[in-house]
C-alpha cells in the first residue's frame, strides 16, 4: 500500500511541477516579456499596430506567373520591413491577388504604409523628364559612408553598379546632362513616379559636368542619422527590385496598445474563471473522477501553453476564445468516459472492471467525435485567413492534446486511485444502491414525437433561410460588418461616461467631415464609442479623428482602433464562409458515412445544417456583427456539434448489437436517454468559459462568444432531440424505397 500511495504522490508531483512551469512561462511570456524571441507571440489586437490589406493592380497583373509573381512580392515586402526595423511583422498571402502585413506596435502606420507598397519602380531622368534608365540597369545597391567629392566630407550615400548592357546608355544620358546650361545639367532619380529625396527633403538630383563612361555611380543622401536611414531602405528596395505590379491598398486596420491590454486582461480573466467553474462542476457532479479529470484538466491547460510557446504562435484574441473554448471541450471526454463508467457500476459491475470498461467502451465514440472536430479545425485552418488561423491553431491543438490527456493523465490517476482502495459508489457518483438517476425513468418517446421536437426548429430554420434569400434581392436583416460590406469602423476610447447626447453629437462631428450620416454610434461599456461610416481614405479618417478630438481630448492613439476595408475584401470573405462550411460537412459526411451508414451521415448533416440556421437567426435577431470570426463561429459548431452528435449515434450503433429484437424507433430511443446526460454536462461545462467571455469579455471576443452560445445550445437540442429522429425516419425512408423496387422487380 506504502508503494502504491508513494506513486500515486510522485505523479502528482511530476503533473504539478510541469503544471507550474508551464504556467510560470506562460505568464512571463504574456506579462513579462512580450517581446521575447522564444515564446507565445502576441497579436496585433493585444499589442497594437496596424494590419495592412495590399491589393495586386489587375490591370498589371498576368494570370500566366501570378503564383510566382505573389511570392516575389512577399519576399520584397519582407526585405522592406526588416530594412524599416519591423522584424515581428508577418508577411502572408490573403487571398489569389491579395497581401496581407501585419506591423505589431507601429507608430506611424501611414507613412510604413508608402515604404512598404510602393512599386519601387526606380528611374534616371534628365531635366526634360526624360527617362534614360530604369531599375533594371542596376545590378547591386551598396549602402555606404565616407567622402564622395574632392571637399573629403564624408557622407552616407549608395553605390550603385550597372549592368554591361546600360553601361553605355548611363554614359550616353551624362553625356547629355553635361552639355545642358547650368541648373539643367543633373540626372534626377524617382521612385514610383516621385523624386527621391534626402534627408532634407530635397530632390537628389546630382549635378553632371562630363561624361561618365563607368559601370558605377554614386548617390549621396547627406551625413545626418536620417540619411543613414535613407541610404539603407534605398538600396533595400533596389535590389530587392521593383514589385511586379502595383499594389492598391484595400484594408488598413489600427489597434491601440491599450485596447489590447484591455483585451488580453479581460479575456484571460474570463478563462480562468471560466476554467474555475468547470472544475467545480466535475468536483460536485463527479466526485472523485472529477477530482482527477481537474486534475487532468489543469496539466491539460498547461500543456497547450508549452505546445503553443514551442509553435511560437500569433496569439490574437480569436486564439485566446479558441483556448478557453478548448477548456472546455477537454471536458468532454472526461465525461463521456465517467457517464460510461457510472453505467458499468449501476449494472452491478466492481469499481475496477467500471473503471477499465469505461474508458474501454468510450474510446471509440471519443475518436470519433474528435476527429469531426479536427475535420472542422482543418477546413478553417485551410480556408481562414489572420487571426482566424491562429484560432484554428489552437483548436486542433486543443483538441489532440485534450484527447491526449484524458487517455492517458485521466486513466493513470484514476485507475492509482481504485488500486489505492478508494471504491465506495458515492465518490464515483452513483448512489449505494445503484439507483438510476431520474431522467433514465422518463417516458420520453423522440421518435414518436419527432415532428414536435421539430416544429420550434423548422420556424427558426426558415426564418434564417428567408434572411439569406433576401439578401440577393437586394434586401438584407443581417448586421454585416465592414469586413463583408466595406466601410470604415472607429472604436473610440473617449475617457468620460457617455450619454445619448454625447452619441448624437460624435454622429454629428463624423458627419460634418464626410458629409455623410454614419450608422447609430454604438456604445461600449461606458465610456467607448463604435461608429462605423462609409469607406474612407486615410486623410479623411484622421480628419474625423481629429475633428472628434476636439470635443473629446482624452481620445489618443493608444486607446482607439480605426478599421477600414474594401468590399472586394467582404466578397472574399463570403465566399471563404459558404466554401468552407460545405468542404467541412462534405467531409463529415463521407467520414460518418464510413463510421456508421449513410442515412446516419445524412442525419448528421441535416443536424448541422439545423444548428447553422439556428446561429444565423441569432445573428439577425440579436442583430450581431457579421465579420471574420463569423466564419470561425460556424465551423466551431459545426464541429462542436456533430461531436454530440456521434456519441448518440456510436450509442445507437452498440444498442442495435444489443437489442436486436427491438424495433429502431426502441433502440434511437434508448440510446438517446443514455447519451442525455453526457451531452447536457458536456455542453453546461464548454458554455461556462463561454459565459465568462460574454459577461467580463471585451466586445470583440463577445460578439463571437454570444453566437457561439447560440450554436452549443443549438446543437444540444438538436443532437437529443433530432439527429436520432432523422436517423430513424431516413432509415425507415430508405427500407421503405428499397422494399418498393424490390416488388417491381
Amino acid at each position: 500500500m506504502f508503494k502504491k500511495v508513494l506513486i500515486f504522490i510522485v505523479m502528482l508531483a511530476v503533473i504539478a511541477a510541469l503544471t507550474a512551469v508551464a504556467f510560470t512561462g506562460l505568464d512571463l511570456v504574456i506579462f513579462e516579456i512580450p517581446s521575447v524571441q522564444d515564446g507565445i507571440v502576441l497579436g496585433l489586437d493585444l499589442q497594437g499596430g496596424s494590419i495592412i490589406t495590399y491589393e495586386a493592380d489587375p490591370s498589371q497583373i498576368n494570370q500566366n506567373t501570378l503564383d510566382e509573381d505573389i511570392i516575389a512580392a512577399i519576399a520584397m515586402l519582407r526585405q522592406r520591413l526588416d530594412v524599416l526595423g519591423y522584424t515581428e511583422a508577418q508577411v502572408y498571402q490573403f487571398s489569389d491577388t491579395r497581401i496581407r502585413v501585419e506591423i505589431p506596435d507601429l507608430e506611424d502606420p501611414l507613412e510604413a504604409e508608402k515604404k512598404i507598397g510602393s512599386t519601387a519602380q526606380l528611374e534616371f531622368r534628365d531635366h526634360t523628364g526624360k527617362v534614360w534608365l530604369t531599375g533594371d540597369a542596376v545590378e547591386t545597391a551598396e549602402p555606404a559612408y565616407g567622402p564622395t567629392d574632392s571637399s573629403g566630407m564624408s557622407r552616407h550615400h549608395v553605390v550603385l553598379t550597372f549592368n554591361e548592357e546600360s553601361r553605355s546608355i548611363w554614359a550616353d544620358a551624362t553625356e547629355y546632362a553635361a552639355k545642358q546650361e547650368a541648373g539643367d545639367n543633373y540626372i534626377a532619380l524617382y521612385m514610383d513616379g516621385e523624386p527621391v529625396q534626402d534627408e532634407g527633403g530635397n530632390p537628389i538630383q546630382p549635378t553632371v559636368e562630363e561624361r561618365i563612361d563607368s559601370d558605377s555611380s554614386i548617390v549621396t543622401f547627406g551625413s545626418t542619422a536620417s540619411a543613414s536611414e535613407s541610404v539603407k531602405y534605398f538600396s533595400s528596395i533596389v535590389n530587392a527590385g521593383k514589385l511586379p505590379f502595383a499594389l492598391i491598398r484595400a484594408q488598413n486596420t489600427t489597434v491601440g496598445a491599450t485596447l489590447g491590454a484591455d483585451s488580453l486582461r479581460t479575456s484571460l480573466t474570463a478563462g480562468a474563471i471560466g476554467l474555475a467553474l468547470v472544475i467545480l462542476f466535475m468536483l460536485v457532479y463527479y466526485r472523485l473522477p472529477g477530482l482527477m479529470a481537474s486534475i487532468s484538466l489543469a496539466f491539460y491547460t498547461a500543456l497547450v501553453a508549452i505546445v503553443l510557446a514551442t509553435l511560437r504562435v500569433n496569439l490574437s484574441l480569436p486564439g485566446i476564445a479558441g483556448i478557453i473554448l478548448s477548456i472546455g471541450m477537454a471536458v468532454d471526454a472526461n465525461v463521456v468516459i465517467f457517464e460510461r463508467i457510472k453505467e458499468e457500476l449501476r449494472s452491478g459491475k466492481t469499481v475496477k472492471g467500471s473503471v477499465d470498461s469505461g474508458f474501454k467502451r468510450a474510446l471509440t465514440a471519443i475518436i470519433d467525435s474528435n476527429i469531426t472536430t479536427i475535420i472542422a479545425g482543418a477546413v478553417l485552418l485551410a480556408f481562414g485567413t489572420g487571426a482566424i488561423k491562429g484560432f484554428a491553431i489552437t483548436l486542433l491543438v486543443g483538441v489532440v492534446l485534450s484527447m491526449l490527456t484524458v487517455l492517458v493523465v485521466s486513466r493513470l490517476l484514476l485507475k492509482q486511485m481504485v488500486s489505492l482502495g478508494v471504491t465506495a459508489l458515492p465518490f464515483y457518483g452513483v448512489k449505494a444502491d445503484r439507483s438510476e438517476p431520474r431522467f433514465h425513468k422518463l417516458q420520453l418517446n423522440f421518435t414518436k414525437n419527432f415532428k414536435w421536437f421539430g416544429l420550434p426548429s423548422a420556424i427558426i430554420c426558415l426564418f434564417a433561410a428567408v434572411c439569406l434569400v433576401l439578401i440577393p434581392l437586394g434586401t438584407t436583416l443581417f448586421n454585416f460588418d465592414i469586413d463583408f460590406v466595406g466601410g470604415t469602423s472607429f472604436q473610440l476610447e473617449t475617457g468620460q461616461n457617455l450619454t445619448n447626447e454625447d452619441l448624437d453629437k460624435i454622429a454629428s462631428l463624423v458627419q460634418e467631415v464626410t458629409g455623410e450620416a454614419p450608422s447609430a454610434p454604438q456604445r461600449v461599456g461606458e465610456t467607448q464609442v463604435i461608429v462605423k461610416t462609409a469607406a474612407l481614405d486615410a486623410d479623411t479618417e484622421a480628419a474625423v479623428l481629429n475633428r472628434v478630438k476636439e470635443e473629446y481630448p482624452a481620445i489618443n492613439n493608444d486607446n482607439s482602433m480605426s478599421d477600414s476595408v474594401s468590399p472586394s475584401v467582404g466578397s472574399d470573405l463570403r465566399r471563404a464562409a459558404i466554401l468552407s462550411v460545405i468542404v467541412a460537412s462534405a467531409l463529415i459526411l463521407l467520414y460518418i458515412t464510413i463510421r456508421f451508414q449513410f442515412s446516419s451521415g445524412l442525419a448528421a448533416v441535416v443536424a448541422l445544417i439545423h444548428d447553422l440556421l439556428i446561429i444565423l437567426a441569432g445573428y439577425v435577431i440579436f442583430q450581431i456583427p457579421i465579420n471574420m470570426n463569423f466564419i470561425a463561429v460556424m465551423l466551431t459548431i459545426l464541429g462542436y456539434s456533430i461531436n454530440s452528435t456521434i456519441i448518440v449515434f456510436d450509442r445507437i450503433r452498440e444498442n442495435k448489437r444489443l437489442m436486436q429484437k427491438s424495433s429502431f424507433a426502441d433502440v434511437v430511443d434508448r440510446g438517446i436517454k443514455q447519451t442525455m446526460g453526457r451531452n447536457i454536462n458536456t455542453t453546461l461545462t464548454t458554455l461556462l468559459p463561454v459565459i465568462c467571455i460574454i459577461v467580463i469579455g471585451v466586445p470583440s471576443v463577445r460578439n463571437f462568444a454570444i453566437p457561439l452560445t447560440i450554436g452549443l445550445l443549438a446543437g444540444m437540442y438538436s443532437s437529443i432531440c433530432l439527429s436520432g429522429s432523422m436517423w430513424h425516419r431516413i432509415s425507415n425512408a430508405d427500407r421503405k424505397a428499397t422494399d418498393k423496387l424490390n416488388k417491381k422487380a
